[in-house]
């Protein structure tokens, strides 16, 4: 019977893959998030939660996107520790950590807490972005006005930079008819494989 699961279930997989040109039950065509969603998965940038769904409206955690930017550089592997107490050797996140904190793209709430299991919040995004971007050697100049966006002023001091950054790039949309940043909003994963697509377009892989 259970061999007989398998068979099936792969089946399912085969014929949405075949219908949908990917092979997640759990993404329309119809989706607003359907072609970045198929971007990031056939670039090898973000699987699937597993075989046969994407899990588009779970949040998103800062540890997993370390490892979205980390497999977009091919899993490099670095020598050494990293500093983060809360980021233990085996965790899926642990290299991708490492890498990460090595090269200066991520900071931590404190010098040893990191909390890769906290959702990612949308100004936090941003500023991950940016630090790889400029990591990358890429244009980090520009900048948008954020005074025309309702709640500019909740933006954390750290992050406005950032922002400002992504925003200018289309990396980030406004939200609510382009009214609102929503800085500490969680991020999705189907909001992270736009905003990715979005990055690879614009900013450049």
């Amino acid at each position: 019977n259970s061999k007989k699961k398998i068979q099936n279930s792969f089946k399912v997989k085969d014929t949405v893959k075949f219908y949908n040109g990917i092979p997640f039950t759990d993404v329309k065509k119809s989706s607003w998030y359907y072609n970045s969603v198929k971007h990031v998965y056939d670039n090898g940038i973000i699987y699937g939660s597993n075989d046969y769904t994407f899990n588009p409206n779970a949040n998103l955690t800062r540890g997993n996107l370390v490892t979205i930017l980390w497999r977009m550089e091919g899993s490099k592997i670095v020598s050494g520790n990293q500093k983060f107490e809360d980021v233990k050797p085996g965790s899926y996140y642990y290299e991708a950590v490492k890498w990460a904190e090595k090269n200066n793209i991520i900071n931590g709430y404190t010098e040893t807490e990191f909390g890769p299991n906290n959702n990612i919040k949308r100004e936090q995004l941003a500023t991950i972005l940016m630090n790889y971007a400029k990591y990358k050697k890429k244009d980090t100049t520009k900048r948008a006005d954020l005074s025309k966006y309702i709640d500019s002023s909740k933006v954390s001091s750290y992050a406005k930079e950032a922002v400002s950054w992504a925003i200018a790039t289309k990396i980030i949309s406004g939200k609510v008819n382009y009214t609102k940043i929503d800085p500490f909003g969680k991020a999705t994963r189907a909001e992270t494989a736009a905003m990715i697509e979005n990055y690879c377009n614009y900013v450049g892989r």
